[in-house]
């Protein structure tokens, strides 16, 4: 009887875990960019692209300008660089105001 309680709180514990997980996936639509310049690129002289990736460069974090809103991207760096300045669809999980990458492909 006990091993049947034990093995039935680790199922529940176990399918709670799962749910929390998928719960905080989200799915963001925005403009890949960098955590310093968000959604106003500071230079002028420079596409958002090109703003981007040099800010980039010197120590910012990618970012996604969505809904009025600038969020921290991590991860998925080598796709990001090629969508600087471009309308993204983001998967990740979402933890404040950083969100994870899963998966990132270009909008319209």
């Amino acid at each position: 009887m006990k091993t049947k309680t034990k093995l039935t709180t680790v199922l529940t514990l176990a399918l709670a875990g799962a749910f929390a997980a998928v719960a905080q996936q989200q799915s963001l639509t925005g403009v890949v960019t960098d955590s310093m310049c968000g959604a106003t690129h500071m230079a002028k002289d420079k596409t958002p692209a090109q703003c981007t990736r040099m800010c980039v460069k010197d120590g910012m974090k990618y970012a996604l300008a969505a809904e009025k809103k600038v969020y921290t991207l991590e991860g998925h760096e080598a796709e990001l660089v090629k969508l600087a300045g471009q309308k993204v669809t983001v998967m990740g999980i979402l933890k404040g105001d950083t969100l994870s990458v899963n998966e990132v492909t270009a909008s319209k």
